[in-house]
Order: C-alpha cells, then sequence, then structure tokens
C-alpha cells in the first residue's frame, strides 16, 4: 500500500490514462453498495489505464481494489445557511478543499473519478484544476432538497455523470446534463457466485434449516432488514401462500437493524399460524449460499431502488424473481423479459398473485428461471459491462487527451522561470524550474532558500496545473536533488558562489556592499555545509557591469545585474528569448 510519501514522478506515466478515484468511506468494515460497484469498476479501469485510489483510511475496498493508496481526509460538506459568496466560492474555502487541491496539485491525474451522492469536495478541487470529472451515481435520490442542492452541484462539476439505472439518472435529466450522462448499470461474473457448488450449498443450508428437498422455499434476501426494503409486505404475502402450499417454507436471509419492525413482522407471521414453516439467516458473507437454497426470490422494495443485486444474483442462479415496480427493479424486470411478475408497489394481492403463479406446475418455473438467466447475462453480463464502459472510455479517452495538449510546452503559459508561484486555492508554494513545478515540502524549507512571502505570485490553479510537477524542496538535508537549481550560496569562507547547472560559479566579491553594486540582494545567500558546497565542480568567476574593462578582448561575458540571481542565467526562457530580439534586430539592414 502507497501512503502519501510526497515522492512524486516528474515523468508522465506511459499509461494511457491516469486516473485518481475518490472513495470517501473506502469500505472500513464492510462494502457499500457504491464500494462494490466501484471495485468492478476498478478492475476493468486498472488493466487499461493507471489508477491511484483515494479513501479517508484503508479498509475493504482498499484491501480488495489491488492499487495503491492514499489515505486523505475527505469530510462530508454541507453548505452554510447564510452566506454571502457564490456557493463554488464557499465551498473552495473550505481547509479541506485546499489540501485536496494540494494533492491533485502533487499527482497530476487526467481524470478524477467521485462515487455516491456527497463527494463535492473532492469534485471541486478537481474543477477547480481543470481535470474532467467522472461522478458515479449507485442511488436514487427521493429527497427533493438533496436533489436541487446536489443536483446543481454535481451537473455543475461533473463532465460525466454515470448511473447504474434510469432511475438513479432521472433527477438529473436536463438539456444542460444530457449529453453527460451514460448508463452503466453493474455486472456480476458468474463464477464469483460459484455456480458449480450450488448443489452444495443448497443441500448444506436445507439440511441445517431443516428443510425437505420436496419443499419448495420462497425467499426475501436484503443485508439489513429495514422496513423500506419490505419485509412486513413479504410477510403478509407468505401467510397468504402458505394457507394456499402447504408444501412451500420461507426463508428471511438478512441483518436486523430495525428490532421494532423485525419483531413486528415475526409476530404477524406467528399469529398466522404458519411460523414453523419460516427460516431466518443471516445473507452476508456467504450470499450465493443463501440464495442457493431458494426456488423463488421475492424483492418487495417499497422505495425506488436504483439497481438490486439480489435479483441479478438470483437470475444468475436459474432462480425466478419477483418484485414490486420500484425504480430500478422496473427496468431490470424489463430487460430480461420478466415483466409479467412485476407487481405494483405496495400491493399485497398483486405480490400474491405473481408467487402463485411462479408456484404452478403449469407455468414451468424452471423453464423460466433458465431464460431469466440467460436474458440477465445478455443484458448484465461482463459482455455487456465492457460495451457500455468502452463507449464512455472512448469519450473520457479523447478529453484527456485535449488536457494532455494544453500541458505541452508549447502551449502553456509563459511564466517568470526560478520564481515562487502558488494557486489562487491552494496552500502549497511551487518554485518553477524549467518548465517545471517544485514544490516546496514545508515553510521552513522555504524560509531555508531565502525566499519570502513578497516572492510568491498567484495564478489560477488550472494555470498552475498545466506544469509537470518535480521533485520537493527540502531543506534537510540540502543536497542538490532536494534545493533549488539556482541559488546564491556560500560556505564557511566569505566568497559566495551562484549554484546554476550543476556547478558553482564564483562570485568576485566578499561583502554584501559589492553584492548590492553588482544587483545581488546578499539576504539571498544561503548558508551550506562546506562539504555540499565543495562536491560541486568549480565553474568560471562571473563578472558584474563594474568588471568589463578588465575582461580580455573578444571573451564572451556573463553578467549579473539583477536582485534576482536566477533572472541573469541562460536558462531563463525569456531573457534567451529578448537577447535573441535584440540579435537579429541590430542585425537586420
Amino acid at each position: 500500500m502507497e501512503q502519501d510519501s510526497g515522492t512524486l514522478r516528474a515523468e508522465r506515466s506511459p499509461a494511457p490514462l491516469r486516473i485518481m478515484l475518490f472513495a470517501p468511506n473506502g469500505g472500513r468494515q464492510a462494502l457499500t453498495g457504491m464500494e462494490k460497484y466501484m471495485l468492478t469498476l476498478i478492475r476493468e479501469l486498472k488493466e487499461q489505464a493507471e489508477c491511484l485510489l483515494v479513501v479517508d483510511e484503508p479498509g475493504v475496498l482498499t484491501a480488495e481494489a489491488g492499487l495503491p493508496v492514499i489515505a486523505h481526509p475527505m469530510p462530508p460538506y454541507h453548505l452554510p445557511a447564510e452566506h454571502g459568496e457564490s456557493p463554488d466560492t464557499v465551498i473552495r474555502r473550505h481547509p479541506a478543499c485546499g489540501s485536496l487541491v494540494n494533492l491533485l496539485h502533487m499527482r497530476q491525474p487526467d481524470i478524477v473519478l467521485v462515487g455516491g451522492p456527497h463527494p463535492v469536495l473532492p469534485a471541486s478541487a478537481a474543477k477547480t484544476l481543470g481535470i474532467p470529472v467522472l461522478w458515479l451515481l449507485t442511488e436514487t435520490v427521493t429527497d427533493p432538497a438533496w436533489t436541487s442542492q446536489i443536483g446543481q452541484w454535481i451537473e455543475s462539476y461533473a463532465d460525466w455523470i454515470v448511473g447504474v439505472s434510469d432511475a438513479s439518472l432521472a433527477p438529473l435529466r436536463t438539456k444542460a446534463s444530457e449529453r453527460k450522462i451514460f448508463l452503466l448499470p453493474p455486472t456480476r461474473r458468474r463464477e464469483e457466485l460459484n455456480p458449480d457448488l450450488h448443489p452444495v450449498y443448497r443441500h448444506k443450508l436445507r439440511s441445517v434449516l431443516p428443510v425437505e428437498e420436496e419443499h419448495r422455499i420462497v425467499g426475501f434476501a436484503a443485508p439489513h432488514l429495514k422496513p423500506e426494503m419490505g419485509l412486513s409486505w413479504f410477510a403478509a404475502m407468505a401467510v397468504q401462500v402458505a394457507a394456499v402450499h402447504p408444501d412451500v417454507r420461507f426463508l428471511v436471509a438478512g441483518s436486523v437493524c430495525d428490532e421494532a419492525h423485525y419483531r413486528s413482522c415475526r409476530r404477524l407471521i406467528e399469529e398466522s399460524g404458519y411460523g414453523s414453516r419460516f427460516h431466518y439467516v443471516e445473507l452476508e458473507p456467504h450470499r450465493e449460499q443463501v440464495l442457493a437454497a431458494m426456488d423463488l426470490i421475492v424483492v418487495p422494495s417499497l422505495f425506488a431502488e436504483s439497481f438490486s443485486m439480489t435479483a441479478l444474483d438470483g437470475w444468475l442462479l436459474g432462480k425466478n424473481v419477483i418484485t414490486y415496480r420500484s425504480g430500478g427493479l422496473e427496468e431490470m424486470m424489463t430487460a430480461t423479459g420478466n415483466s409479467g411478475l412485476l407487481a405494483p408497489q405496495g400491493d399485497v394481492e398483486a405480490l400474491t398473485d405473481c408467487v402463485l403463479k411462479c408456484l404452478e406446475t403449469g407455468e414451468q418455473p424452471g423453464s423460466r428461471a433458465e431464460a431469466s438467466r440467460r436474458s440477465a447475462e445478455a443484458a448484465y453480463g461482463e459482455e455487456a459491462y465492457r460495451k457500455r464502459l468502452a463507449k464512455l472510455m472512448a469519450n473520457v479517452c479523447n478529453r484527456a487527451q485535449v488536457l494532455r495538449r494544453r500541458r505541452k510546452p508549447s502551449s502553456r503559459p509563459m511564466l517568470r522561470s526560478n520564481a515562487v508561484y502558488k494557486g489562487k486555492w491552494s496552500p502549497a508554494l511551487f518554485l518553477l524550474e524549467r518548465g517545471m513545478k517544485r514544490p516546496f515540502a514545508s515553510a521552513e524549507a522555504f524560509r531555508f532558500y531565502r525566499y519570502r512571502g513578497d516572492d510568491i505570485r498567484v495564478v489560477p490553479d488550472a494555470v498552475l496545473n498545466l506544469f509537470p510537477t518535480g521533485r520537493i524542496l527540502r531543506h534537510d538535508p540540502p543536497s542538490p536533488p532536494n534545493r533549488p537549481s539556482v541559488m546564491l550560496a556560500k560556505g564557511r569562507g566569505r566568497l559566495v558562489y551562484l549554484l546554476t547547472g550543476g556547478r558553482r560559479l564564483p562570485l568576485p566579491v566578499v561583502s554584501q556592499a559589492a553584492l548590492r553594486q553588482r544587483g545581488l540582494d546578499p539576504t539571498r545567500v544561503v548558508l551550506l555545509p562546506s562539504d555540499e558546497l565543495h562536491a560541486m565542480p568549480l565553474g568560471k568567476a562571473l563578472q558584474g557591469p563594474g568588471d568589463r574593462r578588465r575582461s580580455p578582448k573578444g571573451q564572451r561575458r556573463r553578467y549579473l545585474g539583477s536582485k534576482q540571481a536566477g533572472w541573469a542565467i541562460d536558462d531563463n526562457p525569456v531573457r534567451g528569448r529578448r537577447l535573441k530580439s535584440r540579435k537579429h534586430s541590430r542585425a537586420r539592414p
């Protein structure tokens, strides 16, 4: 696992794309639906791009993703009720946003990928630097206030809005955002469900319950038995089915998170007189083993689910699935040819009729389940997933190439070399050298190399991000890789040197007054260990304007006439262009 140690690479990666994925929760103890979706996406993307995962703290996702990981704080953001500035400005003033901008400056991804409804700060930081944002949505939004506020942020910050279903994307479908929207439903490799072990799992769980082989099991499965998952509607349906089919058993799989709701459902079942035909187990982490024991899976969700992995897993295992018309569930049932097994949301009688229909032997439930499996693989299998992803990534790569062209030296804005810059919203300070920006490791390093606050030039972060990030400037130790390439320095003696081009060029002065006469600032002289200084090869002494007459005739002279030593060095591109311009103008007739 790679922590954010600050080690940077000066050269661009040969990978076709560099993607930074932000997953605030990181799956600390268990994977959420969003993190499972992101994990599937990571497995595909890391085969074609260089990926880096950013989380609040390591967890299950970081362990399973197989990516370099940076632990970086990403607090949830809520816009203050009272603010006198634009929402974008208020967000960018948040301290966490500034630190995220710094992180992006250092790593310079081509694309930033954020997941869930709340990663506002990473998305805002990316847009501050002009980095395209891909925003994943795996949940439907039912709160009108949430839709209005977060929807505006998503539409403002996202270059691509990727949803798992039309239901998840519906609140964001506007004329402005329609071109950004991509549908990318989840997929599941059937091998992950261990279909070859299906008979073993089925027999093992049925033996433990116990349930005889001739008994058919109607099941309800949800990671958490919340009221909105529809357990009470399942129980009401089940007692009616139990009265008609004595050979049917019922299995409820999931963790209790609302004790009052769970007790209410159990009471309904026990009072019906069929309590002995109901069984209860945990669903996770052995989901496929539990689903294998069921013959019919009921998903009576009372909220607009974006996508149901329970339904998809059931189809891939050859099960019949019955659902309410709830959000993405209706899309899934229609896509797999199972619209006849849909019941209106909250209609217990219609749900019961669908279950009884499936249990009738004349309907050949086994044949229906096999057809559903083939339809599910066609609609949501790996091949379908990769085709949709390829279309999305072609669009993403085209945009990344535009950004890379802007980062070419010929396309960058003209900034002064050997000068200190910072972005408008980021606190990091950079020294621009040879077309690269080198970050200072700390305020101590900034002061050690004799820079001051009035040296700092502020530019838009998007401009600064066009320059590749070089090695960090450190003062402990002030070795050649850690220090500026151009600087005034001295050791234990009185002689001052100009360090440039890997050499030390002695200055023919020994006093502060003499330095000032030559346009140099004595307060800029950095004290270096003598062994560090003398390890550099010695170059020819530099002369100032007062030394012209003592120079041999015809000899090429280099003069120092600026308070900033770097301004008089040959590697300064602005000065070089000025000198060439003067030379050409003098040569004209």
